[in-house]
């Protein structure tokens, strides 16, 4: 159902280096480097991660109640995921734990503020707050 997502940022650079250790924990890599654009993805026919600089040149902004949230694939992922995110400048926005139906998670924003999450669903019969 998703092509791809998008995140205004800053300075590109910078945010390419966080989210070339963040997301290659996940096992993406960048499939498209542009100046003012840079794509993740795990391969072609699947869900992409991109930021870019804004198109009309204004500052980018951190849409509020928006956050994009990456599947892994164990409860230990989510903590690197989560660790290598605050090593490489995220804030905490919610340890990792278990988050009600059965989610284990992780909350953190980038460098820019804008909100992610690691997670993997375990089980809904979990019911944990």
């Amino acid at each position: 159902m998703i092509g791809y997502t998008m995140l205004g940022v800053k300075d590109i650079q910078k945010s390419a280096a966080f989210y070339d250790q963040v997301l290659g924990l996940m096992g993406a890599s960048r499939k498209m480097d542009h100046e003012k654009f840079i794509l993740w993805n795990n391969a072609a026919d699947q869900p992409s991660f991109s930021i870019c600089l804004p198109y009309d040149g204004d500052t980018p902004t951190v849409g509020n109640g928006s956050m994009i949230a990456f599947p892994v694939e164990k409860i230990e992922d989510v903590h690197k995921v989560y660790e290598c995110a605050i090593k490489n400048g995220a804030t905490d926005e919610g340890a990792p734990g278990y988050r009600y139906g059965g989610y284990y998670i992780a909350y953190f924003r980038d460098p820019d503020g804008n909100k992610l999450a690691a997670y993997i669903y375990e089980n809904e019969n979990k019911k944990h707050l």
